[in-house]
């Protein structure tokens, strides 16, 4: 391509225009290490906070048979036990195939306030999800220990307990400390909870509560499958409607969603922030490559003499604010997922965030939009300078 002139003029193609592109970019350094910069620190923000926000709703601690498992607790409050005798009606109803009583026991251990969790329940139920991995050694150790405790492999680590160890947990709600030995561990997306024996439990509450005995905070069930889940939720519901004590049974996945709604609506909250960061962003880096433009007017006037065309002006802005824009989310992505592996959330957290990491859906997320907001923020400059005539910028000179 040559204009009337004779100049040749570089095409979209060429490797030339993609060294101008770069070479522009690297004009000012400083103000190009700067947008980076930004770009970088909204895009780990931006991945912080989608990650968090797939934490809280509890996506991530759901295994591929958390479909299958339902919660049944008072239909009024969960601070309202149910009799353990619902629990051989449960185990009767068709499409359970297993039942364990679902007791939380506030506790802590060392310092009281790093609040840890102890879940008494039926020692049969652990073990039955592949995705929370015990050695079967140990799993049986726990089975044949009415006192056996098990321990998640985090916890482990954290307060350097071993296979065997005596531990003495002390409880922050019922008048009696849980002191049992650890028979084993286990791996999974969550964990914060340590487990121990129901029938334990009990045996402790109905020396010093008796009114309390033989009652648990709630039931979980094992269905035969994802289809007839809710279908069991519904017969158990109906079975115990008349009651004196109702239940209200929901999948795993809506009994964790069911804390963090405690909370307000959190999630819209952070979304809204990272938009904000974002929107911010974006406002920063077309005002760079305002800037950029009118330093360079002239410039894009004589390119425009020797035979660019308006679409190669585009190109050529549009090209610097994409380079900008892929350095940063380079930096703030790749950033983002180096910073979580190496430092442990859940150590920093004390339990409370248990896995954060960063998904491909949430890396392609931030790609996607670290790609857009270069096309954006280069739009308004970029058209404004291809429309601009060439013999008013030239007369400005």
């Amino acid at each position: 391509m040559s204009n009337n002139a004779g100049f040749p003029a570089y095409t979209l193609s060429n490797v030339g225009f993609v060294r101008l592109i770069l070479k522009n970019a690297l004009r000012n350094r400083r103000r190009t290490a700067l947008t980076i910069l930004s770009v970088a620190v909204s895009l780990f923000l931006l991945v912080s906070l989608r990650t968090l926000v797939l934490e809280m709703r509890g996506d991530t601690l759901m295994t591929k048979q958390s479909s299958q498992r339902l919660i049944t607790r008072s239909a009024v409050s969960l601070q309202i036990p149910l009799p353990i005798a619902y629990k051989e009606k449960l185990a009767r109803i068709p499409g359970v195939l297993r039942v364990s009583e679902y007791q939380w026991i506030p506790s802590w251990y060392r310092e009281p306030n790093v609040p840890l969790v102890i879940i008494a329940c039926d020692p049969k139920f652990m073990g039955t999800d592949p995705q929370y991995a015990i050695p079967p050694a140990e799993l049986e150790a726990f089975r044949a220990d009415r006192t056996g405790i098990i321990v998640p492999e985090k916890m482990m680590k954290k307060y350097d307990w071993k296979i065997g160890q005596r531990i003495t947990l002390k409880s922050s709600v019922f008048p009696f400390d849980v002191e049992g030995t650890i028979r084993g561990r286990f791996t999974g997306p969550s964990q914060n909870a340590l487990f121990c024996w129901f029938d334990y439990f009990n045996e402790m509450v109905r020396r010093t509560i008796p009114d309390r005995a033989d009652k648990s905070m709630a039931f979980v069930e094992m269905t035969r499958s994802a289809d007839v889940t809710p279908q069991v939720a519904r017969a158990i519901d109906e079975m115990f409607a008349n009651s004196i004590a109702p239940t209200r049974s929901e999948s795993e996945h809506n009994f964790v969603q069911g804390f963090s709604a405690m909370l307000g609506n959190v999630t819209l909250f952070i979304s809204a922030i990272a938009a904000a960061v974002v929107f911010a962003i974006v406002l920063v880096t077309t005002n760079t490559m305002s800037m950029t433009v009118r330093e360079r007017r002239q410039e894009i006037a004589v390119l425009k003499t020797i035979g660019y065309r308006p679409h190669h002006v585009v190109a050529l802005i549009a090209g610097e604010s994409l380079a900008i824009s892929i350095a940063g989310g380079i930096l703030g992505i790749g950033g983002a997922r180096l910073f979580f592996r190496v430092f442990d959330i859940y150590d920093l957290t004390n339990t409370v965030i248990q896995q954060f990491n960063v998904t491909s859906e949430t890396v392609s997320f931030a790609a996607l939009l670290a790609l857009a907001m270069g096309i954006v923020s280069s739009l308004i400059p970029a058209i404004g300078a291809a429309r601009s005539p060439i013999a008013n910028t030239l007369r400005e000179i």
